[in-house]
C-alpha cells in the first residue's frame, strides 16, 4: 500500500510525497525531516510522523507547538484513511491511498532523499548486511545519495552519513539517516589514530556501557537523556549509534537569546537537567561532567527541552575492574569552571553530591555567563584552591532581577560539603519548581 501526501494549502501547496514501503515519514519545518517544509514557520521542526505499517498507517503528532489536526479535529495519534485533510501550521495535506509500487523492476524510491528514479539508470539496491528481507528489498539509494555516502567514513548499510556535526582529535561525530526506520541519528566514531591511547579508547567504550545501561526495559531511555540505539565495529573501529538532537548546547542555546537567559527557561533547563541526573542517579551512576556544552537544548525560551550528554566520565557506584584502571589517583576529571570540590579532593570517589554542584554551577553560569567565584578563571593557576576555599558569589550580584528564592536554591547546590547541598537531584528540581513560569509582578 502506498501512501500520497499531497500539500493543498500553505506555502508548499502542490507539493506531494509518495511513502511506498513500510516506512517512518517525518514532516515538519527542519530541512533534516523526510518531507521539509521550511517556508511554513508556524509548523515545528519535527511536527508530525506518519507511520506506514500495511495495512495500517497512523498519524503521530510529536508534541507539536501548534497541535496537528484531522478533519478539524485536534489529534495525538489517529489512523490515517483515504482522503483525509490533515492541518499543520499553515499548511494542510490531503491523504491518498495508491497501490504500491514497491517490487516494480524499474522504479524506486531513494531511501536516502526519497527522490522516485530509475534502478536501471542511476542508482543501486543496498546490501542486505543484517537486516531483514523485508526491509531489505524497499531500499534502494540514488546516484547522489550513493556518491555522498563515499564521502564519509564507512559505516553499516542500514546508516547513510550526511554531514560531521562536531568531533576533534579522539573522535569524530556524524549526522545521519537509518534508512529503515526513516529517523536521523547521530554516529560517534572513535579516533582510528593510535595516538589517541588506551585510556581514550577506554573512556569511549565507557559511554557506550553507560548509555546502554541507562536503557529502560522497553528499550527507550529517559526523556532528557541522548538515547543509545546500537553499536557496530567495522574495520576495527566502534561506532556509537546515538539518538539525534536538532539543537544547540546550553552555551550556543543561550548566546543566540536577546539578552539575559530569562529566569523561567533557567528554571525549567534546570528541571530537565536534574531529572536526567536522578534518573542516572537511580541506575547507579555519577555523570561527573555535567556543564553547559554537555546539554543539548531545543527549543523556545518560552519552552526549552534538554538532553543530557556525553556519558564519557561517568561512573558506576559499583565501577567493574575494567573501569576502574581509567581513575588513577590524583586524577581529576570535568572541566574546571564546573567541578565541583569533591572532584578535586577525590575524584574516582565522587557520588551524586557531585552532579548537583555542577549542575547548580552550570545553572549560574547560564544565567549570568559567569563562573560562581568572584574573578574566577578556569586557565588561571589556583583555580583549584579558589573552588575548595572561596565562598560562591550570590545569584542576585550578576542578576538582581532574579528571586532571592532561585539564589537560596544554587548556594545550597554550590556548598563546599556534599552534606551540604540538596539531599538528591529530585530535591533541587522541586526547589526551582516556583520559578518556571514567567514572573507577573
Amino acid at each position: 500500500m502506498a501512501v500520497v501526501i499531497r500539500v493543498t494549502s500553505g506555502p508548499h501547496s502542490g507539493q506531494e510525497y509518495l511513502i511506498d514501503r513500510r516506512q517512518t515519514f517525518m514532516v515538519g519545518r527542519s530541512s533534516r525531516v523526510h518531507f521539509p517544509m521550511t517556508k511554513d514557520l508556524l509548523l515545528s521542526r519535527e511536527h508530525f510522523r506518519i507511520e506506514n505499517q500495511p495495512p495500517l498507517c497512523h498519524l503521530i503528532d510529536l508534541k507539536s507547538t501548534n497541535g496537528t489536526k484531522v478533519n478539524g479535529l485536534r489529534v495525538e495519534r489517529v489512523l490515517l484513511r483515504e482522503g483525509d485533510v490533515i492541518t499543520a501550521g499553515e499548511s494542510s495535506f490531503l491523504v491518498h491511498f495508491a497501490e504500491s509500487t514497491e517490487g516494480a523492476p524499474s522504479q524506486a524510491t531513494c531511501a536516502g532523499c526519497g527522490k522516485r528514479g530509475s534502478i536501471e539508470d542511476d542508482g543501486e539496491p543496498l546490501p542486505d548486511g543484517d537486516r531483514s528481507s523485508a526491509d531489505a528489498s524497499g531500499l534502494w539509494l540514488c546516484g547522489d545519495c550513493r556518491a555522498r555516502r563515499l564521502k564519509f567514513p564507512k559505516t553499516d548499510p542500514d546508516y547513510l552519513i550526511e554531514e560531521r556535526i562536531g568531533g576533534g582529535g579522539m573522535g569524530e561525530v556524524f549526522r545521519a539517516r537509518q534508512l529503515s526506520k526513516g529517523r536521523p541519528v547521530a554516529i560517534k566514531m572513535m579516533s582510528s589514530n593510535s595516538a589517541v591511547g588506551e585510556k581514550a579508547n577506554g573512556y569511549f567504550r565507557r559511554e557506550i556501557e553507560v548509555l546502554r545501561d541507562l536503557l529502560m526495559p522497553g528499550g527507550q531511555c529517559h526523556p532528557s537523556i541522548v538515547a543509545f540505539y546500537e553499536l557496530y565495529e567495522i574495520d576495527c573501529q566502534y561506532q556509537l549509534v546515538m539518538e539525534y538532537v536538532d539543537g544547540q548546547n546550553a552555551l550556543e542555546w543561550t548566546r543566540a537569546l536577546k539578552g539575559p537567559m530569562p529566569i523561567h527557561a533557567a528554571a525549567q533547563i534546570g528541571r530537565h537537567l536534574l531529572s536526567a541526573l536522578d534518573y542516572a542517579h537511580s541506575k547507579g551512576y555519577v555523570h561527573r561532567d555535567v556543564k553547559p556544552s554537555n546539554l543539548l537544548v531545543m527549543g523556545p525560551p518560552h519552552r526549552p527541552r534538554v538532553k543530557l550528554s556525553d556519558f564519557g566520565l561517568a561512573k558506576s557506584f559499583d565501577e567493574t575492574e575494567g573501569f576502574t584502571t581509567l581513575t588513577r589517583q590524583g586524577d581529576i576529571g570535568g572541566s574546571i569552571g564546573f567541578i565541583s570540590p569533591d572532584h578535586i579532593r577525590d575524584f574516582r570517589d565522587v557520588r551524586e553530591p557531585a552532579d548537583i554542584y555542577s549542575a547548580g554551577a552550570t545553572l549560574f553560569y547560564l544565567l549570568t555567563n559567569r563562573y560562581p567565584y568572584l574573578g574566577f578563571d578556569p586557565r588561571q593557576a589556583g583555580s583549584y584552591e579558589i573552588i575548595l576555599q572561596h565562598p560562591p558569589v550570590p545569584l542576585r550580584a550578576f542578576r538582581p532581577d532574579a528571586p532571592e528564592g532561585l539564589e537560596r536554591v544554587l548556594l545550597k547546590a554550590l556548598q563546599k560539603q556534599p552534606r551540604d547541598r540538596w539531599k538528591s537531584a529530585q530535591a533541587m528540581a522541586e526547589a526551582l519548581r516556583p520559578f518556571l513560569f514567567p514572573s507577573t509582578g
